[in-house]
Order: structure tokens, then sequence, then C-alpha cells
């Protein structure tokens, strides 16, 4: 079944057209890339896909419906809506949680710091911690409603190669769960691990 469609899409942004007739389908249980060099538009289709954005002409369907920003679990966008950098993880992963009017949210946060191995430093503050539990406090802000569909924005910044594949670990997981995941990425070799590429500026679709 296809989460996610995006038919004939284009965004305007002031006078510059950063895409037109974009066009792709993300099965359920898949995850997508949009894979293309910076200043090319790739966080505004995650903003598109979770409602905060809505296009110059076309549509986008999550779940043959329009999108809804409370359904989607939308990560941290880099220069846009980063992490809470002063804030504890559990503060951060609470306040995500009050903002998306999660019910029972301190039991929520505290399944989450579990699932992602972030007992040790849920009293630090995010900055202080490493890049690859800063990407599981990111995840798991966008898990905290228990969406259907996972937004993240370049996953893979700043990680080593073998925190890439934890993470990559923790993404598939998703998957297998059920959960269809979309993210933006810089690098060839993240976007071939998923099974549908955007390839922006051009938006070419491939399928693997």
């Amino acid at each position: 079944m296809t989460f996610v469609r995006f038919d004939t899409v284009e965004l305007q942004d002031g006078r510059k057209l950063l895409y037109k007739n974009l066009s792709f389908g993300l099965e359920a249980g898949m995850m997508g890339a949009i894979y293309g060099p910076s200043r090319t538009g790739k966080s505004s289709i995650l903003l598109l896909a979770s409602g905060h954005l809505k296009p110059t002409s076309g549509r986008v369907f999550v779940a043959g419906k329009e999108p809804n920003r409370n359904r989607a679990g939308l990560g941290p966008i880099h220069d846009l809506t980063p992490l809470f950098d002063t804030l504890t993880v559990e503060e951060h992963l609470h306040f995500q949680g009050r903002l998306y009017k999660v019910r029972g949210v301190e039991a929520r946060t505290q399944e989450l710091i579990e699932t992602y191995s972030l007992h040790d430093v849920r009293k630090y503050r995010v900055k202080d911690i490493g890049h690859i539990e800063q990407f599981r406090v990111g995840l798991a802000s966008a898990l905290l409603h228990r969406p259907d569909l996972v937004l993240l924005d370049e996953p893979e910044r700043g990680l080593t190669n073998a925190e890439w594949e934890l993470a990559y670990e923790d993404l598939h997981g998703l998957t297998k769960e059920g959960h269809t995941v979309l993210l933006t990425t810089v690098l060839e070799q993240v976007a071939e691990r998923c099974g549908l590429i955007v390839h922006l500026p051009e938006g070419e679709v491939e399928r693997r």
C-alpha cells in the first residue's frame, strides 16, 4: 500500500522554484530517502509530508489523507527546529511530549529512554552528549506520540561510520515494526540503504 504520495507537487519559495511536477510513492513499512546537495529543498519535503507546509500546486497524501502535523513524527530539522540543547534528555522529551499532548508522557519518555539506551545520559544536557545519543534523542522525540510516519532530516549528520550503522539499525527496526520512514541525506551511501530514493534537484525516482 502506498502510504506517502506526492502527486505532481510544485513548491515555490519566494521567487525560487524548488521543484515542479514532483511525484513519488512510498510504501507502508518502507524507508525512503530524499537525496541531493544542500539548498535543493530536501527538508521542505519533510515539512510537506508532515503538514507543516502546503504545496504551491499538486497534492500530498499520507495514508490516503492530507497530511496532519499531529499524526506524523517529525524529528529535528537542521537550522529550523533543532534539539533544545540546553535541556536535559528527559526534559527535552517531556517538553516534546507535552507539545504533542501525549497521555502518560512521563511513562512514554522512560520507555523511549530505555529503548534507545539513553538511561545513562538522561540527566545530561543534550549539548553534552555524543552524536549517536543526540540522534537517538531526535528519533525518540519523533516517536513520542506513536506515529506511523517518521520523518528525519540528515540523521547521519555528525556520526562516524560505526555510529551510522547503529543509527541505521534503529531505523530499520522501525520499518520492521511497521513504521514508514522518510529521511533526507547528502550522502549516497545513506540513500543506497533505502528502498526508494528521490534525487534532487531533478526529482528522479529510483526504486531499489
